[in-house]
């Protein structure tokens, strides 16, 4: 490694002395070294090289979190601007433009791109990222790969062609949904019954075919009733327990409690109290419960050989009835409550490699899908449960929801219609090393992105972009 970029890269780590750095290449990695203190032997930084240069470079000691002070967006743009200076030459720096800051509160990021020469448009991720704290401390740099080839269409339909296209696959569904103050612009962070635009058609091709998330490997959601339960049979044993198990751990606060069972003494898991009461942190030879100040279930982490209570592998029906079997410790009659989410027409889960049995389920009230609120369930060929997922949402009481709509459909497609634009932009594929043109839907009247309508005020819920400034 060029020995002034490492000098100059150890000028980065405020408040540590350049001479108390070194770096050491990664074994088994031929362009990324460590960063450490020396005397310590601590990583506390990484930085992978290639032909053009540092292609990424990482700081994620936490003590310079703590390093007081606030960078203005000016001097955190020209922090930007000189590592660019001093680190590229003019082959990478060509073309490069400010793009876009990005204000996520205790994280910036500023992001710098290329535009084609033909339409001038912008190329998303074709350039380099910074990621740097309030206090000015520079957390991440990620430079993109140059290699790709614009590939120009042989056809291209108009944007009026494109927006008809958009609107004729698009599917406007009602749904229960939060008008989350974080996420919308004017959010009062209460439920209402909306409108919710579909995300299975993300654009339009340039040659009139449809853009979907299928193409992200994230099919269109499709429901079916839940199967007839069986005989209820507590979470405990869904889970594999015996009485050999033990509770070598608990925690309980106001919110609920935590429990971790196991067939082996607390110091046999060798694990810190800390890491057994961490409510996101499985433990090998443990079973994880999360409960609510109800004593419904939140979440359950199994890495626990325990002997199974059925003999042999269990296929998919037998698993979907055991997940069905844990939706009654999150509620009281879940048929009522819940609805399975199917991959396809015939395909109710997903068989991981492992041999899991994935299986999600969607919240309803009264019929009605609530928004963002799913249960996701894993049971292992054997049929134990491995793993369960609560969304915050799930628990919520949504019975004073008014189901009275003002807004019609129809009106509420007028409204979309009436303010889409297609826009004609280019999209980035990893795996062909290309880019391709494709419209895309913007709300250039609004603030941000229409995700959702209101039913009784016809208030459209508009995604607040206010912390990013485009250029």
């Amino acid at each position: 490694m060029n020995h002034l970029i490492m000098e100059q890269l150890k000028t980065y780590f405020k408040g540590i002395n350049p001479d108390d750095l070194v770096m050491e290449q990664m074994e088994f990695e031929e362009n990324v070294y460590d960063i450490l203190l020396e005397d310590w032997g601590e990583s506390i930084g990484s930085v992978r090289m290639d032909e053009l240069g540092v292609a990424e470079f990482f700081i994620y000691t936490d003590e310079l979190d703590e390093i007081p002070g606030e960078m203005s967006k000016f001097d955190m743009i020209m922090q930007a601007e000189q590592f660019i200076e001093r680190f590229y030459d003019s082959t990478f720096r060509h073309g490069l433009y400010l793009s876009a800051y990005i204000d996520l509160g205790e994280y910036h990021m500023i992001l710098y791109n290329r535009k084609d020469e033909r339409l001038n448009k912008e190329l998303p991720h074709s350039g380099i990222s910074f990621t740097m704290l309030s206090n000015g401390v520079l957390s991440a740099v990620e430079r993109e790969s140059m290699d790709f080839e614009l590939v120009y269409p042989k056809t291209l339909i108009t944007n009026e062609e494109a927006k008809r296209i958009y609107l004729n696959h698009l599917r406007i569904l009602p749904v229960i949904a939060k008008y989350d103050n974080d996420i919308f612009v004017n959010g009062d962070d209460e439920y209402h019954y909306v409108y919710q635009l579909e995300d299975f058609i993300l654009g339009v091709h340039t040659n009139g075919g449809i853009l979907t998330s299928d193409s992200f490997g994230v099919g269109k959601t499709l429901m079916t009733s839940l199967p007839d339960l069986a005989e209820f049979i507590d979470i405990y044993t869904l889970a594999g327990m015996t009485e050999d198990h033990m509770l070598v751990a608990e925690a309980k606060t106001k919110s609920g409690r935590l429990e971790v069972w196991s067939k082996l003494p607390k110091k046999s898991l060798r694990v810190s109290e800390e890491d057994l009461l961490d409510d996101e942190l499985d433990i090998p030879g443990a079973i994880k419960f999360v409960f609510n100040a109800d004593g419904r279930l939140l979440k359950l982490m199994g890495l626990d050989d325990s002997e199974t209570f059925v003999s042999g592998h269990v296929n998919s029906k037998v698993a979907l009835l055991t997940a069905t079997s844990v939706l009654q410790a999150v509620c009281d009659n879940p048929h009522d409550y819940f609805k399975l989410q199917q991959l396809d027409d015939n395909v109710i889960s997903q068989k991981l490699a492992n041999g899991i049995y994935d299986f999600t389920f969607i919240r309803q009230e009264r019929g009605v899908q609530v928004a963002d609120a799913l249960v996701h369930i894993q049971i292992d060929d054997t049929g134990l449960v491995k793993y369960v997922d609560v969304d915050s949402e799930v628990l919520q009481d949504f019975s004073k929801v008014s189901f009275v709509a003002s807004l019609t459909f129809k009106a509420a497609t007028e409204m979309i219609k009436e303010k889409l634009f297609m826009e004609l932009s280019w999209g980035k594929n990893i795996e062909k090393h290309q880019y391709t043109l494709t419209y895309l839907p913007t709300y250039p009247l609004t603030t941000g992105h229409i995700k959702m309508i209101d039913m009784n005020t016809g208030e459209p819920w508009v995604i607040d972009t206010s912390c990013m400034d485009q250029y």
